[in-house]
């Protein structure tokens, strides 16, 4: 699997871009932006294990067999293949200030349901753009990007062609004003297909587990499961380590 950045971002924009390609997000408030930095980029996922997780094996992510326009398809039929999928998907949804990008991956991850996928991700990074102050179009200044970073996990529903995936995630964005982080958390609807795991449209009918969190899709609040990852206070509120293993 191929590394990105780690650490994550401004204020909140990203909800716009994710809650057009079934996912639900929240972030808490985090570090005030500081001064310009260069960002690593390391393995993901994040942490995947501290003193809540010893004598726990992390989990294992699958790795994907099939490399399409930079990202990774043909995940097993499991929990595990789920889990690997919505973690591979939401990186590149979040991590990207693309618009063209955004609707690349929308295309290739969503359920064959959500025909409109690639628009609302389209228009949700325009809308990020605009909330982090930067041209909604056109070139960015340079060292600007956003980072999603799955750190750790939860299953719920799960059934032979549907898996509730909750992740852990850190947001990073780096912009002329500095860089700033956040925790968040989110739920992505993953759906068994003929052409591997793809995501549902949130708030469509029979979408299992928690609906779609934020200021444009209604359902639950995630910020009660927000932790700092690899804690024994993240543990307690039920989320799992992670490893890809590379």
């Amino acid at each position: 699997m191929r590394p990105f950045w780690y650490r994550v971002a401004a204020a909140l924009a990203v909800t716009a871009m994710l809650a057009g390609t079934a996912l639900a997000l929240t972030l808490t408030a985090g570090p005030a932006p500081r001064g310009r930095a260069a960002a690593a980029r390391p393995s993901h996922p994040g942490p995947a294990s501290g003193p809540a997780d010893r004598g726990r094996a992390p989990l294992r992510l699958a790795a994907g067999t099939r490399p399409v326009n930079g990202l990774y398809l043909g995940y097993p039929r499991s929990a595990v293949g789920a889990v690997s999928a919505a973690v591979e998907f939401v990186t590149e949804l979040g991590s990207t200030l693309d618009p063209d990008r955004a609707a690349t991956v929308a295309r290739l991850v969503a359920d064959p349901s959500y025909s409109v996928a690639p628009i609302a991700a389209a228009a949700g990074v325009a809308s990020t753009r605009h909330r982090l102050g930067l041209p909604v179009a056109g070139p960015l200044p340079p060292g600007t990007a956003v980072s999603l970073v799955p750190t750790m996990f939860q299953v719920q529903d799960v059934t032979a062609s549907r898996v509730t995936v909750l992740l852990l995630f850190d947001y990073t964005a780096m912009v002329p004003a500095g860089i700033s982080e956040r925790l968040g958390a989110m739920a992505a609807a993953m759906h068994w297909t003929q052409a591997g795991w793809r995501l549902l449209q949130p708030g469509a009918p029979n979408v299992p587990g928690p609906n779609m969190s934020g200021p444009n899709v209604p359902g639950p609040n995630m910020s009660g499961l927000i932790a700092t990852p690899g804690t024994a206070a993240a543990a307690a509120k039920g989320w799992k380590a992670m490893t890809s293993g590379m």
